[in-house]
């Protein structure tokens, strides 16, 4: 019976691949939004973002909003990061880049709800008109998004999540916002074994900058995740693809060693970080510590969690 399972998990996972490559294939182009890839919270992000499977937390709502209806306690989080702040040798990197998140998450009779916020802001970017170089002037790059979610069981086994998105950027003087919806869907099968797929931007924001509109790309989303060792170890490996793109690959893992300790690490392909994390709880409060290595540079990202249970 088991050997039946794992046979037929991997034909589902194999299906929702096929449907991703078919999915991508007609959606939209554009790069709008692109800040919203960096991923919120830190415990997801240390997992390579192999999280759609997973979606247990209070930033599941980015990630597959139907986690929000396994929760049972209310939960709020913020995400503190410079991305790209230091070179592999550890001096230079990118200046003026700053990336924060808020989550909330709040189960209730009726459903549970959920928000999450990112902002991205990049300052002093010189303007340059020709080729003589940098003018001497800057501008700044802002952008934010809103995500308010909502989710509820099926049945026992199966959750689906809904999300209603907000996009904005501010770009020198020109400002421009677009709405989006998003759906999610998590089918846990047996206790230690769950599936998820997210289908982002079913409707598309459409952010208006100076002369054109730039439309987030769709992306569908599909992965796995797997307990191990009475639930000491968490794995996940999931694969997404936006119309027009090569498919990205994440992979992580989530390590209980001692009660209240987590030890995380994980790889992208988005954008190829390499990616380590630890989480320390104590009482109703969570701290989360993550670090991550790309070719640009590394991120150091930290996380303050309360989760009123």
């Amino acid at each position: 019976m088991f050997r039946a399972l794992i046979i037929n998990s991997f034909v589902l996972l194999t299906i929702l691949i096929l449907c991703i490559n078919t999915y991508g294939a007609v959606a939209d182009g554009g790069d709008a939004g692109a800040f919203l890839k960096n991923g919120i919270g830190v415990r997801s992000i240390s997992m390579g973002k192999a999280f759609v499977a997973v979606a247990d937390d209070s930033s599941a709502g980015y990630w597959n909003p139907a986690g929000l209806a396994k929760l049972n306690h209310p939960e709020i989080s913020f995400m503190y990061s410079n991305p790209m702040n230091f070179d592999i040798l550890g001096s230079g990197g990118v200046e003026g880049v700053g990336y924060h998140t808020l989550s909330m998450a709040y189960p209730t009779r009726l459903g549970s709800m959920g928000f999450n916020l990112a902002y991205l802001s990049v300052g002093d970017i010189s303007v340059v008109k020709d080729a003589t170089g940098p003018t001497g002037e800057t501008f700044q790059d802002k952008e934010l998004g809103v995500i308010a979610s909502y989710a509820n069981n099926i049945t026992e086994k199966m959750q689906i999540g809904l999300n209603l998105k907000f996009v904005r950027q501010s770009l020198m003087d020109k400002t421009g916002s677009g709405m989006g919806l998003d759906i999610g869907g998590l089918y846990e099968p047996m206790y230690n074994l769950t599936f998820g797929i997210m289908l982002n931007d079913i409707v598309s924001p459409k952010i208006k900058l100076i002369e054109n509109s730039y439309a987030i790309p769709r992306k569908l989303s599909a992965g796995l995740s797997y307990k191990i060792m009475n639930d000491m170890v968490l794995t996940s490996a999931s694969i997404d693809k936006a119309g027009g793109r090569s498919p990205n690959f994440h992979i992580g893992a989530e390590v209980h060693p001692v009660k209240d300790l987590a030890l995380r690490a994980g790889y992208t392909t988005d954008t190829g970080e390499l990616s380590a994390g630890i989480g320390v709880r104590i009482s109703i409060i969570q701290l989360d510590y993550g670090f991550g290595l790309l070719s640009l540079g590394s991120t150091h990202r930290l996380s303050f969690t309360m989760a009123l249970r």
